[in-house]
């Protein structure tokens, strides 16, 4: 199997459309072991958490003292604690461009994105990035007009092949240049994979990379004899749940702006927690775990990279 290559996007000029430079995927350097730094300085986490009781509605009043932070199952305070809906956000969409997305299924993904951005308020910002034909281009940065998403989306049509790594190795870097804590990509794709050469140890390259949460919009996805639930469906979804997000099958397209309006409206119900790793101790994959008193269903990212808090 050839080695496969990650993307690196280079910010782009006012108005263009930049491709993605690929460089060589290099073998994984080992891990850093000794990586131990006592003055480092060292990103914040951001865990978005969305919560709901046994009937499965959002709830959105409760405390901060109801949340309990874990990682790698110790428990650590929680110095920062919003509730999200009164935050701005940044938007990423991504959406798939490969020819078995053309007509009825690319239109409604138009409509769905268009349910988000006529609801943008003024601090709210939006980036789209389109992936197909083994390309992926960053269609409008964080910081452009919102006003040309739908210009944009209208001049899409779908072409060419997919493939789960195309789809994948496009998140970690979905929200670059992103200003706003609150955070989402938004992926849309039928998952008519046709290129695939994904492996095990790219996954998980991937998802260790994923910093913000990711909720995947399947449209229509084949049913098990046509194509490769384990490499695609199963994928998404831990992808997507490992970031604190979730994997939403749409088995009719006409659906899929409800889907959209429905998610707009849950996306302003989370709570956003946030800490600090110390920058003390081995720098490796750490397991995360938000609890909340009371019995509530909790969906949050479930690990970072770095070291304890």
């Amino acid at each position: 199997m050839p080695t496969k290559s990650l993307p690196f996007w280079l910010l782009p000029a006012a108005g263009s459309v930049v491709l993605l430079v690929v460089s060589a995927f290099c073998e994984e350097p080992p891990e850093r072991k000794d990586a131990f730094s006592a003055s480092a300085e060292v990103p914040s986490i951001l865990v978005p958490v969305t919560v709901r009781d046994g009937r499965g509605r959002l709830v959105s009043t409760l405390e901060q003292g109801r949340f309990h932070l874990f990682v790698d199952d110790m428990e650590f305070p929680i110095k920062s604690f919003w509730r999200e809906g009164g935050l701005p956000i940044s938007y990423t969409f991504v959406v798939d461009t490969s020819g078995s997305m053309n007509g009825r299924r690319l239109a409604k993904t138009r409509e769905a994105i268009m349910e988000f951005v006529r609801q943008l308020r003024p601090d709210d910002e939006v980036c789209l990035i389109t992936f197909g034909a083994g390309e992926v281009k960053r269609r409008l940065s964080f910081g452009t007009d919102p006003g040309l998403v739908g210009r944009i989306l209208e001049s899409l049509h779908g072409y060419g092949t997919t493939a789960l790594y195309d789809i994948l190795t496009a998140t970690p870097q979905a929200m670059d240049g992103a200003h706003n804590i609150r955070r989402v990509a938004l992926l849309f794709t039928d998952g008519v994979d046709t290129a695939s050469e994904f492996t095990q140890a790219d996954a998980v390259r991937v998802l260790e990379g994923l910093a913000d949460p990711l909720y995947a919009l399947g449209i229509e996805p084949p049913p098990p004899e046509e194509g490769s639930p384990d490499s695609y469906e199963e994928l998404l979804e831990r992808f997507a749940a490992a970031s604190g997000g979730r994997y939403i099958r749409v088995n009719n397209a006409a659906k899929l702006p409800k889907f959209a309006k429905d998610l707009r409206g849950e996306l302003a119900m989370r709570y956003i927690i946030t800490f600090e790793p110390s920058g003390l101790g081995m720098v490796k994959w750490r397991k995360l775990e938000v609890r909340v008193d009371g019995g509530y269903g909790v969906m949050a990212r479930q690990g970072y990279r770095g070291t304890l808090p």
